[in-house]
């Protein structure tokens, strides 16, 4: 028998695609078009989250500092002062801003131990690892332009004091001073030299707890700041020590929230240390403010923390700022 032969199965036949119609340019651009104006849309939205939670971070942060002042009040029966000069009765004590008293309170007990550990001013500043130059995460508002890194006030080796250097780390916040510059020996407010007045008791403002500051914010950038203080940069870093003297932890009602130099000063800038120079110096220095253009976050005598908008009538900031005007505070605030 012949063997039959299996054929074998034919392939079919490979059907090649179509061609897929490709993008027309106009329908390229059309669709980047899209993309731009829905990123155009996000952007903003995205900021705003941002703001809003910068805004939050800085109120949680004067919210916190404001229960230290209370927690060292209840110890202490009275407010620390803007900064305390030893005295006979307390040689050990001295401190150059409130921030420092409070330092345990806000959970810096390290920070606190090593200043009084070699209270001497080589020993507090000397170097980026002092207790001075600490960089205190709640003492700064998240959108400030002070930077989270400490300020190099004397570079390393250029004077036998600091031979490491002199740093200081930097604080967004402030105490409320008054009404008038620190020189002024104006004691209308809730913090103060201890060499002026006995501290501040929250029984000592009859105010009003409720509608008398406490602490607040300063935005640490003018941009004709280099111009007045004839320095470099126009970020206020090399003013805004949490531990470098009361003037950089202070704020008063000299003027209105979210103060701005004059564009003249860039021009024709006032002779340094004359009259005009102080004038605009301490209005900037001590003015309330913040990042925002709305306002600033404000903390009051009985810890709440409000934001205050850029256009808060000054008469009202003044009265806001006083202990026991006995005024009534004007208007909405």
């Amino acid at each position: 028998m012949t063997a039959r032969s299996i054929p074998t199965p034919r392939s079919a036949p490979t059907r090649r695609p179509s061609p897929r119609p490709a993008f027309t340019l106009i329908e390229l651009l059309v669709v980047i078009a899209i993309i731009a104006i829905l990123i155009g849309l996000l952007l903003p939205a995205v900021q705003k989250v941002r703001d809003a939670a910068a805004r939050m971070q800085s109120q949680n942060n004067l919210k916190q500092l404001a229960l230290a002042c209370h927690s060292f009040h209840d110890v202490n029966q009275g407010l620390p002062f803007a900064s305390f000069s030893a005295t006979p009765s307390n040689p050990a004590v001295n401190y150059s801003t409130w921030i420092i008293p409070i330092l345990p309170y806000i959970e810096q007990d390290n920070v606190h131990r090593a200043w009084y550990a070699n209270p001497t001013t080589a020993a507090q500043y000397n170097g980026p690892t002092a207790p001075a130059a600490a960089v205190i995460k709640m003492l700064l508002a998240p959108s400030d332009a002070l930077g989270s890194t400490p300020h190099e006030q004397v570079a390393p080796g250029a004077n036998p004091s600091f031979p490491n250097g002199r740093y200081v780390g930097l604080t967004s916040y402030g105490c409320n001073g008054g009404t008038a510059a620190p020189l002024a020996f104006v004691t209308d407010g809730v913090f103060h030299y201890n060499s002026r007045s006995s501290s501040t008791r929250l029984t000592d403002i009859t105010d009003g707890t409720t509608s008398t500051i406490l602490l607040g914010e300063r935005h640490g950038f003018d941009r004709n700041w280099g111009a007045l203080t004839q320095r470099p940069a126009n970020d206020m870093r090399a003013y805004s020590a949490w531990a470098g003297g009361p003037f950089f932890a202070w704020r008063t009602t000299l003027t209105e929230i979210n103060y701005q130099l004059p564009d003249s000063v860039a021009t024709a800038p006032p002779a340094l240390f004359s009259a005009a120079y102080f004038d605009l110096y301490y209005r900037r220095l001590f003015a309330f403010g913040s990042s925002s253009q709305a306002g600033a976050n404000i903390a009051f005598a009985d810890g709440s923390v409000k934001f205050l908008a850029t256009g808060t009538n000054l008469l009202v900031l003044r009265e806001l700022s006083t202990r026991a005007s006995g005024n009534v505070v004007p208007g909405e605030w």
